[in-house]
């Protein structure tokens, strides 16, 4: 068995998933991230593609510097030929996320629009990602979320429809409670109750009780704005700090770049219920039209993404795992621009934008 591991991990080695051949290649204007491993931390590194296992390691950065652990991120980034990674350096999450056609600037395009709307997502960074001085390429440094400044309990629910929940499959085995660390789902039960229970007169009820309705519609107009396609069933993050509101996670398939039908107002049994509330529907086009067709953050918001791009050029022309070519990056950087222009998205928004 032993054996066995050992050719795996060299199968590993070989195929370039991690490393690729000794060089000091240029990142340009991005920001370079150094993770250190011991050679035994780095052989199990290797081997976590069926290990869910945290390592030991050492991280320079410009901001900072330390002592932390490494691991490779969920199923699908152990599978992918550029993993993903999270690093935890004292008590703060960072992802290493891969950046892939748009270097990951999609994401940080819709963390940055959240919070010029007001949310507290996260902050991001293009980097250049070095493990053990190999180049691994072009990252997307996200600062998770932070539960001493967000305070409360965040949520992440894995329903499009609520009320599908078997007795046979208890919430907490079907969503993931971030913070803080407990078993105590009783918020979000209480949340997901009223969204497959209650009557509209009485949801209504509970929304303008319990639910922070400038957070939620400030959200959704940034949501659908963005045509963020993939909160279907995951990357929505529901808070709860003496009321309820949501979060953008994991927003790269943004700008329609997933082809499916779009719902406006939200693609989940929770954002439909909540959209059909007046008081948030009245603030949701509120918020679109002061965010984006007054341009309201418009104009901020195409001169940070041209920012990002200029930091991720050379780092993603450089990136050694880029399967699709450079072309590719460049078209989607000028699709993206494009979108946030004048004549853009936005010229295809009327108000009021929910009926």
């Amino acid at each position: 068995m032993y054996f066995l591991l050992i050719l795996l991990i060299a199968s590993l080695i070989s195929c370039g998933d991690f490393t690729t051949e000794s060089n000091t290649p240029s990142i340009g204007k991005a920001q370079k991230l150094e993770v250190f491993l011991s050679d035994d931390n780095l052989m199990r590194l290797y081997s976590s593609v069926s290990i869910n296992e945290s390592f030991s390691c050492s991280v320079v950065y410009e901001k900072w510097r330390g002592e932390g652990k490494i691991k490779v991120r969920g199923y699908t980034s152990r599978m992918h030929a550029k993993k993903s990674f999270q690093l935890k350096i004292d008590d703060r999450k960072y992802v290493l996320e891969r950046g892939d056609e748009v270097a990951g600037v999609s994401n940080r395009i819709a963390m940055r629009t959240y919070q010029l709307a007001g949310l507290p997502a996260c902050d991001t960074e293009t980097i250049g990602l070095f493990l053990n001085d190999e180049y691994l390429g072009c990252y997307n440094l996200i600062t998770y979320y932070d539960e001493d400044i967000l305070g409360g309990e965040l949520y992440k629910s894995y329903f499009e429809n609520y009320d599908d929940m078997s007795k046979n499959h208890p919430l907490h085995s079907l969503s993931e409670k971030k913070f803080p660390e407990d078993d105590d789902f009783s918020n979000l039960e209480t949340l997901l109750a009223a969204v497959t229970t209650f009557s509209d007169a009485k949801w209504h009820e509970f929304v303008l009780k319990n639910v922070d309705i400038e957070k939620v519609a400030s959200y959704l107009a940034v949501h659908d704005f963005l045509l963020v396609n993939d909160t279907f069933k995951t990357n929505l993050y529901i808070a709860y700090n003496k009321k309820y509101y949501l979060l953008p996670w994991d927003n790269e398939s943004c700008m329609g770049y997933n082809e499916r039908t779009y719902e406006m107002g939200g693609d989940n049994q929770l954002t439909r219920r909540l959209v059909s509330v007046p008081e948030i529907k009245a603030a949701y086009n509120r918020r679109m039209k002061e965010l984006f067709i007054d341009d309201g953050i418009l104009s901020t918001l195409k001169a940070d993404t041209e920012k990002m791009f200029v930091a991720a050029d050379t780092a993603m022309k450089n990136d050694p795992n880029f399967r699709d070519g450079y072309n590719k990056y460049l078209t989607e950087k000028e699709r993206f621009l494009k979108f946030l222009s004048p004549d853009g998205r936005v010229s295809g928004l009327t108000d009021p934008v929910l009926p």
